[in-house]
C-alpha cells in the first residue's frame, strides 16, 4: 500500500512539472532595455596654460550731429549706459524757430500755388475763346499771341512755386531730424570712456564726444611661442578659465608679425556669448588653455559606457539587437567623455545605460533613437 501511494505522488509530481514547464515555454522572453550612442570621432588638441587679456575690438564713437551748445548731461564718465539711454541735450530753440519759418513758408507757396493755378485755368478759357474769335477774325493775332505769352510765364511761376515746396519741405525734414539730434542717446549697452563733455560748451558738427565699449565686441589677445602658434589655424579651440568654471572659445587670428625679444606672436581669441558680462571688460587678466598642435582625430565616448571588471575596461556594443563585448585601451578624458585607443570601432552602437544588467550575446531592446 505505502508502494502504491508513493508511485502515485510521484507520478503526480511528475505531470505537475511537466505543465508548468510547458506553460513557461509559452511566455515570451523579455529582452533588456538599453539606451546607446554612436562612437564618433572628435579632434583632440594638446593644451598649454597661458594668460591674455581682454581688448576692445572695436569702441563705438559718439558723434555730434549739430552744431549747438551743451544744454543738459546726463551721465559722467565710466557709467554703464543701456541703448537708447539719454546722454546729453543740445539747444534747440534755434531749431525750433527755423522749423517754424520754413512751415509758414511753406503754408505760404501752397496757398500761392493754388492761385496760380486758378488763374492758369481762367487763362486756358479765355485762350479758347480768343482762339474762335481770332479765328473769325473778330481780333487780331496779335491779342492771342499775348495771352498765350501770359499763359507761358504763368506756368513759369508755378514750376518754381513747386520748386521751392520741394525745396522747403527737405530743408523742414533736415530741421526736424537737427531737432531729433539734440538729444544724444547710446547706441548700443556698454561702457562710456573718453567723455569729457562740459556745460554750456559749444559742439560743433563731427566733434567726437566719447566712446562705448561693447563688451559684445571684445576679444583676448595671448602670446605664443613662435614654433607653437605657427601650427594653429584660426577656428582652433581654446578653454577659457574664470573662478572654476570653462567657457569654449576660439582662435579668430594670429598675427604674423613675430615679437623679437619674446620671441612670440599675437593670438587673437574669440570669447563666446556665454562669457559673463560682468568680468568682461578690457585689460581683464585672464587664464586659458591654448592648443599646441593641429589636433588629431580619436574615438570618444561617453564615460557611463565603460565597465570595469576590476582586472580591464570593457565597452558593450549592440550589433542586430545583440550584445557584444569589446574590451578597450583608454586614452585622455575630457569632463564627461573619454578616448578609446583601442577595441572598437567609429560607428559602434556604445551601451551606456542599462549595461550593468546585460552580458555578452544577450538580446537587447534599443530605447533611444540614434541620430
Amino acid at each position: 500500500m505505502k508502494i502504491l501511494l508513493l508511485v502515485l505522488f510521484l507520478v503526480t509530481l511528475q505531470t505537475k512539472t511537466f505543465a508548468e514547464l510547458q506553460k513557461n515555454k509559452k511566455i515570451p522572453f523579455k529582452r533588456s532595455v538599453v539606451v546607446v550612442v554612436e562612437a564618433k570621432k572628435a579632434n583632440l588638441y594638446s593644451l598649454t596654460p597661458s594668460y591674455g587679456r581682454i581688448i576692445s575690438l572695436e569702441p563705438y564713437a559718439i558723434i555730434s550731429k549739430i552744431n549747438e551748445d551743451v544744454k543738459k548731461i546726463y551721465v559722467l564718465e565710466g557709467a554703464e549706459v543701456f541703448e537708447g539711454q539719454k546722454l546729453l541735450e543740445l539747444e534747440n530753440k534755434n531749431i525750433k524757430r527755423l522749423i517754424q519759418r520754413y512751415e509758414a513758408e511753406i503754408l505760404y507757396n501752397q496757398h500761392n500755388l493754388k492761385l496760380l493755378n486758378e488763374e492758369l485755368t481762367i487763362i486756358n478759357e479765355k485762350l479758347k475763346r480768343t482762339f474762335n474769335l481770332k479765328k473769325n477774325k473778330v481780333i487780331s493775332n496779335d491779342i492771342y499771341d499775348n495771352l498765350r505769352i501770359k499763359k507761358i510765364n504763368l506756368k513759369k511761376q508755378i514750376s518754381k512755386v513747386e520748386f521751392d515746396l520741394k525745396k522747403l519741405s527737405y530743408v523742414l525734414l533736415s530741421s526736424k531730424e537737427d531737432f531729433a539730434n539734440t538729444i544724444i542717446r547710446s547706441p548700443i549697452n556698454g561702457n562710456l570712456i573718453k567723455f569729457d563733455v562740459k556745460l554750456g560748451s559749444i559742439l560743433t558738427k563731427g566733434t567726437n564726444i566719447g566712446l562705448i565699449l561693447n563688451p559684445r565686441n571684445n576679444e583676448i589677445e595671448a602670446s605664443l611661442r613662435s614654433d607653437l602658434a605657427s601650427k594653429l589655424r584660426p577656428g582652433f579651440p581654446v578653454k577659457i578659465l574664470n573662478e572654476g568654471e570653462t567657457f569654449d572659445g576660439s582662435i579668430r587670428g594670429i598675427i604674423a608679425s613675430e615679437n623679437i625679444k619674446t620671441g612670440s606672436k599675437l593670438l587673437k581669441i574669440r570669447i563666446p556669448k556665454s562669457f559673463p558680462k560682468k568680468i568682461n571688460f578690457p585689460n581683464k587678466r585672464i587664464e586659458l588653455r591654448i592648443p599646441i598642435n593641429n589636433g588629431k582625430s580619436k574615438i570618444m565616448i561617453p564615460k557611463d559606457g565603460l565597465v570595469t571588471n576590476d582586472i580591464e575596461q570593457i565597452v558593450y556594443i549592440v550589433k542586430n539587437n545583440k550584445v557584444i563585448e569589446k574590451k578597450v585601451v583608454l586614452g585622455q578624458s575630457f569632463k564627461d567623455q573619454i578616448e578609446i585607443v583601442k577595441g572598437i570601432n567609429e560607428g559602434d552602437l556604445v551601451v551606456v545605460r542599462g549595461n550593468e544588467n546585460v552580458r555578452p550575446n544577450q538580446l537587447v531592446k534599443i530605447q533611444n533613437k540614434i541620430k
